[in-house]
């Protein structure tokens, strides 16, 4: 009996899903490769889970002897634990089944450097996985502390910690964000559609471009953002927390600022999104092409370098490069010579980048004695703060209540932040430990996404100019 080339993938949450299709365009990929819809299998939940029923379906095939190769988009679709990676690799090599990424080809489970780079992948998942989610409850219970929202939405911007209506004019209008706003939420409930009301709302203003570089705030909701936008309770006048755990929901409180939308107008919305639940799955793959996305920026005026396809190579692909956007679009802050990218060839710029960080790395490394984290500081801002609310719990006075909390927020604050820092400088040395490690042939099995990811993590700016460039690191 002929066996099997299966597919898997796997998204973390049912937004994910959802909003920015994620699930789909995996699914998509994997039905281009070729393997037949009623073999992919698939789950929308964590990549540490060990209850998921697409994965365990793969499993059960794969112990029965039917499969020859399991085929999965990339690396942390499968898992984010090292333990479990180890686990489905000695069960994938037990049973001769080949493993393969769509981003990353091949991976020997038998030969020592597959060994090596599946440990490294399944390690740096987890890292992320983890300092993802550390940082996310520290920075979301700050502002529940102070009862703050987060970040404002498109329609209103945050003056001293409270959200307020954008009254700035929007770009090519003669109206304000929260009434264009008002706008893009009235094309929805007369089209009750997501799709048509952008296909409106783009006919009648200006939409910044994708690769557009300032406040998210600012930049209306489109497509995949727009249902997100609309389900926000900022836009019903409260204040929405994110909440961590399965069963545990969005902490919405009440807000003080203007609603954009009414209660009736919400429950009007919240069932055209309900009806408009699409079941279907599969739509076209997007790959991050730019490397150094949201990392390289021109020398000369600051702006962001966007990507730019040249000529048709031989095997078919493109050779692409980098210019500064200000340049391109003739903006007076930038000379027109920077519009050419002759010199500025992404792959050389990249393998420039990569030594840059691989000679960064070692330095640190070198002068590195120890990982083991060193006792958090206490400044002599937390000192003042300490001695200041000791003297006033002394005092024993009622009235003096609220001062006291305030000051013990600011401490929390600065403790908190201090914890953070020193957490990622540790995180941060772990990173370059590893990098040192790293073979030309695991550069090369690291997908365009886990190599933006790196440099995103450990680069501040990559300066360029014309050719030449200017790495500035993270602290």
């Amino acid at each position: 009996m002929d066996k099997l080339i299966i597919g898997y993938c796997r998204v973390s949450t049912q937004r994910q899903q959802t909003d920015g299709h994620a699930l789909e365009r995996y699914i998509d990929a994997l039905l281009q490769y070729g393997i037949p819809e009623k073999l992919v299998f698939f789950d929308v939940e964590s990549g540490v889970s060990t209850t998921r029923e697409g994965l365990n379906a793969v499993l059960n095939l794969v112990k029965a002897g039917q499969v020859s190769q399991v085929v999965i988009p990339n690396f942390d679709r499968l898992t984010r634990d090292p333990k479990q990676w180890e686990e489905a690799r000695e069960l994938f090599n037990k049973h001769d089944v080949k493993l393969r990424f769509l981003e990353d080809g091949e991976l020997d489970l038998n030969s020592p450097d597959g060994l090596f780079t599946g440990r490294i992948k399944a390690a740096l998942a987890a890292q992320v996985r983890d300092r993802l989610r550390s940082h996310s409850k520290a920075g979301h219970a700050r502002h529940r502390e102070l009862k703050q929202p987060y970040k404002p939405v498109f329609g209103y911007i945050k003056i001293d910690g409270l959200i307020r209506p954008n009254s700035d004019l929007y770009p090519e209008s003669n109206k304000t964000y929260f009434e264009v706003a008002r706008h893009l939420v009235d094309l929805f409930l007369m089209y009750k559609s997501i799709d048509r009301a952008c296909v409106e709302f783009k006919k009648l203003y200006y939409c910044e471009p994708p690769s557009y570089y300032g406040k998210n705030h600012l930049k209306a909701p489109v497509t995949h953002s727009l249902k997100r936008w609309l389900e926000n309770a900022m836009l019903r006048g409260k204040i929405q927390y994110l909440s961590f755990g399965r069963s545990a929901p969005l902490i919405i409180v009440e807000g003080q600022h203007q609603p954009l939308i009414t209660d009736a107008e919400w429950l009007i919305i919240s069932s055209i999104l309900e009806a408009n639940k699409k079941k279907k799955q599969g739509i076209s793959t997007d790959k991050l092409l730019n490397v150094l996305s949201g990392v390289a920026r021109c020398k000369n005026c600051g702006g962001v370098m966007t990507l730019k396809t040249g000529y048709k190579r031989k095997d078919g692909t493109y050779k692409l490069g980098l210019c500064c956007r200000r340049a391109r679009e003739r903006d007076q802050r930038c000379k027109p010579e920077y519009t050419k990218y002759a010199n500025n060839s992404l792959d050389v710029l990249e393998e420039k980048v990569k030594n840059a960080l691989l000679e960064h790395a070692h330095k640190i490394i070198d002068s590195v004695i120890t990982l083991t984290p060193e006792p958090i500081e206490t400044s002599p801002e937390m000192e003042s703060l300490i001695k200041s609310i000791k003297i006033l719990e002394a005092i024993n006075d009622p009235d003096l209540g609220e001062v006291i909390e305030k000051k013990r927020t600011q401490l929390f604050l600065l403790q908190e932040s201090q914890k953070m820092k020193t957490a990622e400088s540790t995180e941060r040395i772990e990173r370059y430990r590893q990098l040192t490690t790293f073979t030309a042939e695991i550069w090369g099995l690291m997908s365009v996404f886990e190599r933006n990811l790196l440099y995103r993590d450990l680069i501040e700016v990559v300066l360029c100019d014309r050719g030449s460039i200017e790495v500035i690191f993270k602290p």
